[in-house]
């Protein structure tokens, strides 16, 4: 497969667990055992119990929350306030991806299937957090978790996204497979999880980073004057 043109993106779409922050920060380690301790609390069963639940509905649903909205009535918004209420003082600030993000041209966006307050919690600390004036959340995807093609399909209808200019960067194969279907370029951060890994028959990913500063900033790109 040709080498995709990133000189020709305008619309930047990030993840954000464990794509603008390092996976050994294990920030979402903290979320995975909340969503157990949250269903444990909720349905009255044992760790090993909710354990498995978990990651059925994961499987199963895209997102856990999906799997308890559908199954058993959740509150997203309840749900989410639990969940996200971490430490993020394990991330530390990232001053070259600050950098590399405020000279990269073109609209830059956060599509996570987490919360703003959360996003923006983490963006504090990595001290980017003014390089992104948008953020598409599960809620304004109205609860349909990425790669759902309503979601996608949602994000780009509410910023006028070309997908032929945008590109794509996260941590999961999963995720980008729908955006490349679409026409975007897409980009794997590698992680340590499992589940994040690629089967090896993903064709349809452009480029593979382990440091995403490095990347975007061994790119060249920069703004036009004025920008």
């Amino acid at each position: 497969m040709p080498q995709a043109d990133l000189s020709r993106v305008e619309f930047w779409i990030f993840d954000l667990d464990n794509t603008l922050y390092p996976a050994h920060c294990r920030l979402f380690d903290q979320v995975d055992r909340r969503i157990g301790l949250y269903i444990e609390q909720l349905l009255d069963l044992d760790p090993v119990a909710a354990r498995a639940l978990q990651k059925q509905y994961f499987r199963e649903n895209t997102t856990t929350l999906r799997g308890l909205m559908d199954n058993h009535g959740v509150d997203p918004t309840d749900f989410l306030d639990f969940v996200h209420r971490i430490d993020v003082s394990g991330v530390a600030a990232d001053p070259d991806l600050d950098r590399a993000l405020d000279v990269l041209p073109g609209r830059k966006l956060i599509y996570t299937n987490g919360s703003v307050a959360h996003a923006r919690n983490v963006m504090d600390r990595l001290g980017i957090n003014h390089h992104f004036d948008e953020i598409f959340d599960i809620v304004a995807a109205d609860y349909m978790p990425k790669p759902d093609a309503s979601s996608f399909g949602r994000l780009i209808a509410q910023y006028g996204i070309v997908p032929e200019r945008a590109a794509m960067i996260d941590d999961m194969p999963r995720n980008l497979k729908p955006a490349a279907d679409l026409g975007m370029t897409t980009v794997l951060v590698s992680s340590h999880h499992d589940w994040a890994q690629p089967t090896g028959e993903e064709d349809f990913i452009d480029f593979t980073t382990d440091r995403l500063a490095d990347f975007l900033a061994g790119l060249g790109l920069t703004k036009k004057t004025g920008t």
